[in-house]
């Protein structure tokens, strides 16, 4: 009978993972697929320079007047969905991008990817890639090595949202970053603009140029099953 009882009470641990907060979620729960249904919070369009910020409204609506992403109605797709494949992974959207997910605290869901940025990147494309991942608050600082005669970079990219498997607040940013660098006549300019699935970093800020406008815009979805 007690060998019995053991087994029982093995069996009933292999069908559960346990979250820090004590709730158990059954293994074959999964897969949890959630999916947008509010815009919690929006907050205003911040436009910086090396010299601070700007607060000339006339001046923020002409830098974003061409990224429709900006002050943008709140208009989820059937694409917009988390997708928790098991209590330790997950996808968001239609991503084949697997993250992986942990519980920190009581109502912390917390996503991360690897990050590379490989010898295929170069010029322009590698600076963009890496002031996108810099935007990032949350992301690991990157580390750099060498491969094949190649400087590479290597992080981690991290989101943190509140909530659980059933329903948590994940932050969304939209951005719009100008740079130019090198002197008039052999001046480089770039822009790159999008939305991240983070929050802002302001030690981003120290890295803006004499020339470099940048503009964000910080949300927040809710997303439940």
């Amino acid at each position: 009978m007690k060998s019995n009882l053991i087994l029982l009470i093995a069996a009933a641990m292999a069908t559960t993972a346990c979250s820090r907060d004590g709730n158990m979620v059954p293994e074959n729960a999964f897969a949890i697929e959630l999916t947008a249904v509010a815009l919690e919070h929006q907050g205003s369009v911040k436009l910086f320079t090396k010299s601070g910020e700007v607060t000339d409204e006339a001046v923020i609506a002409n830098f974003i007047a061409s990224e429709r992403g900006f002050n943008a109605p709140f208009a989820p797709e059937p694409s917009n969905a988390i997708t928790f494949t098991t209590d330790s992974t997950a996808q968001l959207g239609t991503s084949d991008v697997l993250y992986g997910v942990s519980r920190e605290d009581n109502d912390v869901v917390v996503f991360r990817s690897p990050f590379i940025l490989g010898p295929y990147a170069t010029g322009a494309a590698r600076w963009t890639a890496l002031d996108t991942y810099r935007l990032g608050k949350h992301n690991d600082p990157l580390e750099t090595f060498h491969s094949v005669g190649q400087l590479l970079y290597k992080g981690e990219a991290v989101i943190y949202c509140q909530g659980n498997y059933q329903s948590l607040l994940f932050p969304m940013m939209i951005y719009k970053l100008y740079r130019q660098s090198g002197t008039e006549g052999q001046s480089s300019e770039s822009m790159i603009s999008g939305k991240l699935f983070n929050e802002f970093d302001e030690d981003f800020l120290e890295t803006l140029g004499d020339k470099d406008t940048l503009a964000y815009q910080q949300s927040y979805v809710r997303f439940s099953k």
